[in-house]
């Protein structure tokens, strides 16, 4: 009996020393995950890895932290390992806690695709995270990348359609206006998008950006007059901040006063404001001094950083002006590798003309037969395609009689 009785007390205090080993890591755990959080929201990504990595080694089983360790591999670039964290996640149960953490997690992994350009599966896990009755305080932010990401596969139609969604039920915001005014800007319905345009800038009147957009649209529709008075009106914002100061540049550059531009512009580039070299590289475009638009648009990538469509075209447009043809290749390659929709087909043209002024005939054809295959619209294309087929025969024709 006394035996037993030992035993009894022997497992007891087993079980109970389990139990406080259990609930200091939990403790534990759970410090690890709020310094992780803590370091998240201050953007020190690689350390809110360090502390979510801890609580989960400390406690596997706790959803959330996966969720932000997730979102913090994606602040480092880091997005095929945060869509491996994600999947943890995603369970098939209709448990409403379950639902939230799969909601959570899917809208994690639509961001990690959409920041790795694949706009389409991120569509696809934007909806399904929608699809979920649960934590609708998500569903603006996720309404809203996918109508980014509709955008930028070029769905301008259901893009405008999602941020008609957004509208209705939260209510007109800003910059979904904005971005909404540019699906109707490239689906021509022009007056829409003026009128979107017009309440985004009474709802944020010192909001230069939708000045700018504002006035590209108005500059499309050949109204150049009304486009010059609505940059007026855009310097007559206050100017308070260092970007204010940037933005003020940007409307010299625009009203084509080149000689004030320049200063303010290099003067935003020091204050950090790297895209100032683009429009310096701009500025020497439009003066067709191609040599040192090149020279500033290699400053803004490398000193900036920034890899766009647009700046790889520019330089290799200048090459194209300078006829330095095989050197413009290498610059429209990496373009294409960044460009979607609209740029793509500008860069995929650039490539077709660099490949004629090579004389390389059969190469262009290719690619120009490509370009049609996607962007079949493009008659001037088909055009050309006649041209470069009618020269090939004259070449082969040639070399015949010889």
């Amino acid at each position: 009996m006394r035996k037993l009785k030992k035993l009894e007390k022997l497992l007891f205090v087993g079980l109970l020393l389990n139990m406080i080993i259990m609930l200091t890591g939990c403790a534990e755990a759970g410090g690890y995950y709020r310094s992780g959080k803590k370091y998240f929201a201050n953007g020190n990504y690689e350390e809110a890895v360090r502390y979510f990595t801890s609580a989960i080694d400390e406690n596997p089983n706790r959803a959330e932290y996966y969720i932000d360790y997730g979102m913090a591999l994606i602040g480092l670039s880091r997005y095929e390992e945060a869509i491996e964290q994600f999947d943890r996640v995603i369970m098939d149960k209709k448990i409403a806690l379950v639902l939230a953490n799969n909601k959570r997690a899917l809208r994690g992994k639509g961001i990690a695709y959409f920041s790795m350009l694949d706009y389409r599966e991120s569509i696809n896990q934007f909806e399904d995270a929608l699809d979920l009755d649960v934590l609708s305080d998500l569903d603006m932010d996720i309404l809203y990348y996918k109508g980014k990401a509709l955008m930028y596969i070029g769905a301008y139609k259901q893009a405008a359609e999602t941020y008609t969604d957004i509208v209705t039920q939260f209510g007109e915001e800003a910059q979904v206006l904005a971005d909404r005014a540019y699906t109707y800007q490239k689906t021509g319905e022009h007056e829409k998008g003026l009128d979107d345009y017009d309440k985004a800038i009474a709802l944020e009147a010192n909001n230069y950006e939708y000045y700018f957009r504002k006035f590209y649209l108005l500059r499309e529709m050949g109204r150049d007059t009304e486009a010059n008075e609505l940059l007026s009106q855009a310097a007559e914002i206050e100017v308070k901040t260092k970007a204010d100061k940037f933005n003020l540049a940007k409307i010299h550059f625009y009203q084509g006063l080149f000689d004030q531009a320049f200063p303010e512009l290099s003067e935003s580039f020091a204050n950090g404001f790297k895209d100032a070299y683009f429009y310096i590289g701009e500025i020497y475009t439009n003066k067709k001094d191609y040599s040192t638009a090149k020279y500033y648009y290699e400053k803004y990538i490398e000193e900036g950083g920034i890899n766009t469509p647009e700046v790889y075209n520019q330089i290799a447009s200048c090459l194209i002006k300078m006829e330095e043809y095989e050197q413009a290749l290498p610059y429209l390659e990496t373009g294409i590798g960044y460009a979607h929709n609209d740029m793509m087909r500008v860069i995929l043209k650039n490539e077709i003309i660099v490949y004629e002024k090579l004389g390389d005939y059969e190469k262009a054809l290719t690619k120009l037969q490509s370009y049609i295959s996607d962007y079949p619209d493009d008659k001037e294309a088909k055009r050309e395609e006649t041209f470069i087929i009618s020269r090939l025969s004259n070449i082969s024709n040639d070399i015949n009689n010889e």
